[in-house]
């Protein structure tokens, strides 16, 4: 972080020599959390170098990741523990979600049409559209949901930890 004159903080860009930034939240299930989750999200993908509509789209698709795990794996309980791990490389941003709720059957992923008139149930399409990797997993320690953006212009191995 830098301060310009006026005391303002500006956040720049972090170097890709300064190394892979890491963070990981754990919180409880409660939809009141979001904003503060959208809120670090957005802050991370800028630092990282996404331009503010990359910003935007990432931070939508994370909400909305987070937003099923609350509704679908809790049923809405807010007492539930969610892990977010937040990887920044030089190249992509990656994100995993574990939990340990009900299961969810990927084969409802993105079940119901676009053009469907009915709210809700367009999250999955989403967050596909906007993350460059997806992939769900059933582990030993819970679900876990793995999300991968990469920098415009950037390559690098498919794949999430």
């Amino acid at each position: 972080m830098n301060c310009d004159r006026d005391g303002k903080t500006e956040l720049q860009p972090v170097p890709a020599a300064a190394g892979p930034l890491r963070f990981q939240i754990t919180m409880t299930s409660n939809s009141r959390l979001l904003p503060v989750v959208r809120a670090a999200i957005s802050e991370l993908a800028a630092v990282q170098g996404f331009d503010d509509r990359q910003c935007r789209r990432i931070t939508l698709a994370i909400d909305e990741a987070l937003s099923n795990v609350i509704r679908h794996a809790y049923g809405n309980r807010c007492d539930q523990e969610i892990e977010l791990i937040c990887q920044a490389r030089s190249n992509f941003l990656e994100f995993a979600f574990v939990d340990r709720g009900e299961p969810a059957d990927p084969a409802k992923f993105c079940a119901r049409p676009l053009d469907d008139r009915a709210g809700g149930g367009r999250g999955t399409h989403i967050i596909r559209q906007v993350m460059d990797e997806v992939r769900y997993d059933r582990a030993p320690d819970g679900n876990r949901l793995c999300l991968k953006k990469y920098l415009p212009g950037a390559h690098g191995a498919p794949g999430c930890k």
